[in-house]
């Protein structure tokens, strides 16, 4: 039988025990860094009531291999507050089109289907409500819009 002397020593010898040492920062993620950033800069504006709503439907597609860069482009557009005050109807086609990236990433649904859906017209609003705390524009008009631009 071994003493505690011989065990330490051993322990020493063949172990490496860095517990306390602090765990290095996984590969660099660009578009983690990149979503990260546009979420803090969002938050800086964006409604304070509505932050859990943000978090459980958009932010949380962060950690989605599929969802990652449409993510990332949504909330570019979202970040770009001033365009709400500056040309407010760009700014809703930005959005619309954005967001049927994000919610039909293989666009599997024709541009009618989405411009009639009742579901994604809710959506289109509560983006508003979610990150302007604002009425979101005329739906019919932006839909109106988005079909036409195909034909």
């Amino acid at each position: 039988m071994r003493g505690p002397e011989e065990l330490s020593e051993l322990l020493e010898m063949n172990m490496k025990w860095d517990v306390f040492r602090p765990r290095e920062k996984a590969r660099d993620d660009p578009v983690a860094e990149a979503i990260e950033k546009k979420e803090k800069t969002i938050e800086k504006f964006a409604p304070r009531e509505y932050r859990s709503e943000r978090e459980r439907f958009y932010y949380n597609y962060r950690i989605m291999p599929l969802y990652r860069a449409r993510l990332l482009t949504f909330l570019e557009i979202v970040s770009k507050r001033e365009q709400l005050k500056k040309d407010p109807s760009l700014l809703a086609r930005d959005l619309f089109l954005a967001l049927r990236n994000f919610y039909d990433p293989r666009r599997k649904a024709d541009r009618e289907a989405i411009a009639k859906d009742p579901a994604f017209k809710r959506k289109f609003k509560e983006v508003y409500r979610y990150f302007y705390n604002q009425e979101s524009p005329l739906f019919e008009e932006i839909a109106e819009w988005f079909i036409a631009v195909q034909k």
